[in-house]
């Protein structure tokens, strides 16, 4: 007979997911594969840290990364936790906002990271990547990079231009990843205000590709951010990050949390 236990991953993950600050679901364009991942954030606060790391050791991330993360944590203002909705990877977050303004006021120029990323592929693969803060970067330092991700997806030069033209260095947040092992960006976008109409009818050519749910969330949610660049493992890549809600984050991720207990 099936006896309760309350430390189950169908029962730890919703709990944590409904207390999360923020839930997004992403979906990443690869040069062979699209990988869908759903990413908690949580303002840094007594037994966060303690509930995330249970929770990505009940993912399969290994104790040596999961102390990594643990190490970084001083310092940091948020937290976050990723898994893919295949269960194939699972990512720990740090984030230093408030050091990073800090820094700057005090006129410290040094580049600093703004994230880091503590990243278990599976079969003892682990990278750990720092996302460096580029403050005040200007449109041409972003979008170049961001409109030769849209190119390399088949998206319209003018349809990006205008869904994105409200993107400014006041409104952009972006990071460079700067590693031997990974060349990326990331930029997010959720302060510049721009249209979902307008973001919608830029992705429209996704529709009939892989990545088709990226052209429908773009219809009902908003875009928060969004990536591109080289890596290892999925080669060139592109990635898109929309707002949902905890209740779509947990069924996004029934299938996987499922699969931890089995």
């Amino acid at each position: 007979m099936y006896k309760s236990n309350i430390s189950r991953s169908e029962t730890v993950f919703p709990a944590l997911i409904r207390d999360a600050d923020g839930c997004e679901w992403s979906c990443s364009i690869g040069e062979n594969r699209v990988e869908e991942r759903v990413l908690l954030f949580f303002n840094l606060k007594p037994g966060c840290a303690k509930r995330l790391a249970n929770a990505a050791s009940k993912a399969g991330a290994p104790a040596s990364l999961i102390r990594q993360w643990s190490k970084a944590l001083p310092g940091s203002d948020a937290i976050g936790l990723a898994m893919r909705t295949d269960a194939g990877s699972v990512r720990l977050y740090t984030q230093y906002w408030d050091l990073l303004c800090a820094c700057l006021d005090q006129g410290i120029t040094e580049l600093m990271p703004l994230y880091v990323g503590f990243k278990s592929f599976g079969d003892d693969q682990t990278r750990t990547d720092a996302y460096v803060a580029m403050p005040a970067a200007p449109r041409e330092e972003f979008w170049p990079d961001m409109l030769h991700s849209f190119q390399s997806l088949g998206l319209d030069t003018a349809a990006c231009e205008r869904a994105f033209a409200p993107l400014d260095q006041d409104s952009c947040i972006f990071t460079r990843t700067l590693s031997d092992e990974r060349t990326s960006w990331l930029a997010t976008v959720r302060r510049a205000g721009l249209k979902r109409e307008s973001v919608a009818a830029a992705l429209a050519p996704l529709r009939d590709g892989p990545a088709a749910l990226v052209a429908q969330m773009a219809h009902r949610a908003d875009l928060l951010h969004v990536a591109g660049g080289q890596d290892p493992l999925k080669g060139a890549f592109s990635t898109f990050y929309f707002e949902i809600s905890a209740e779509e984050a947990i069924a996004r991720l029934a299938n996987a949390i499922r699969s931890l207990d089995n």
